[in-house]
């Protein structure tokens, strides 16, 4: 096995926007998220690379077949001449069984975990209630919730897939994992009775997650909601504190074993006068040492995955 960790924190719907005053990312000034043309870097000079979501289709890229692509190493959009839907249909739960990132790093024996929680609803995010076949059919239990059976996210079916048992809320009050909105407000306003985390407290969680594990991957999805809904303070705001969250984080981390990955799907928060994705490129920043191979790799999000597993695969024991 490999001495190094990674820290794969996937943030949705962020792209590459212009320096503008509709771009929360360029108003807040954010170090560590400073996704805009012309932008200076990480504070110590590690860039902020654009890659490609689109793959030469028309039309705006979308999660479902953004996020396949990203987690698999297969380019979906080609394959179905169109970028397409939210969540997963048949065709891509198939190429997410075969291939997904998680399912072929356990597979070699890597230590690999999905920290996000699924409170109240964990119990059923598991083999027992969702069965995804090899052709991509996927079957419920009786018991299984009629709401979420259309809204099978491309992680919940890795998730499923590598047979990692689901977080829940008690996990997320012990700290040993994190909602997709790492603050739990929403989970709050839900009726849930759970502490308020800050970016810090959340850096701290991931941190010492991410010590247990060789892999680790992290999914926030508030900044896609934002782009679609909120107004720019609103989305101001959460670009501070996500910077405030991997500012801390990074803090943390040695140079020499641990490797932060961040990335999107499509673009989206970085452009707030519009309310739908984006065509720009998304973000690959990559910290840690001597990573300029693994840089120099991806320039797709389709180059994300096979990257991860050659660095597992040839990082020294």
């Amino acid at each position: 096995m490999t001495n190094g960790r990674m820290i794969f924190i996937f943030l949705d719907g962020v792209g590459i926007g212009k320096p503008s005053p509709s771009n929360p990312f360029f108003v807040s000034n954010s170090e560590y998220l400073p996704l805009y043309t012309g932008n200076p870097g990480w504070p110590d000079r590690t860039p902020v690379k654009p890659i490609d979501p689109l793959f030469g289709i028309k039309g705006l890229p979308q999660s479902a077949t953004g996020q396949t692509t990203l987690y698999t190493g297969q380019i979906i959009p080609r394959l179905l001449n169109k970028h397409q839907g939210t969540y997963p249909n048949k065709l891509m739960r198939k190429i997410i069984k075969q291939y997904n990132i998680l399912a072929l790093l356990k597979k070699n024996r890597f230590r690999v975990s999905f920290i996000n929680a699924y409170p109240v609803f964990a119990p059923f995010f598991t083999s027992n209630h969702v069965n995804i076949h090899h052709d991509g059919q996927i079957r419920f239990s009786k018991q299984f919730p009629e709401f979420y059976k259309k809204r099978i996210s491309v992680t919940s079916c890795m998730m499923i897939l590598s047979q990692q048992k689901p977080f829940d809320e008690k996990d997320v009050e012990s700290e040993k994992s994190i909602f997709q909105d790492y603050s739990n407000l929403t989970l709050k306003e839900r009726g849930l009775h759970l502490p308020e985390f800050s970016p810090e407290k959340a850096a701290e969680i991931i941190f010492n997650k991410s010590r247990e594990f060789d892999f680790i991957l992290y999914e926030y999805f508030q900044t896609d909601i934002f782009g679609h809904r909120k107004p720019i303070r609103e989305c101001i705001n959460l670009v501070e504190n996500l910077n405030r969250l991997i500012r801390t984080l990074v803090a943390s981390l040695d140079k020499k074993t641990d490797t932060l990955l961040i990335t999107s799907d499509h673009g989206n928060l970085e452009d707030c006068s519009i309310r739908t994705h984006t065509l720009n490129p998304v973000p690959l920043i990559l910290w840690g040492n001597n990573l300029e191979k693994m840089r120099n790799q991806i320039n797709t999000i389709a180059d994300i995955s096979p990257a991860i597993l050659d660095y597992f695969t040839f990082n020294p024991d």
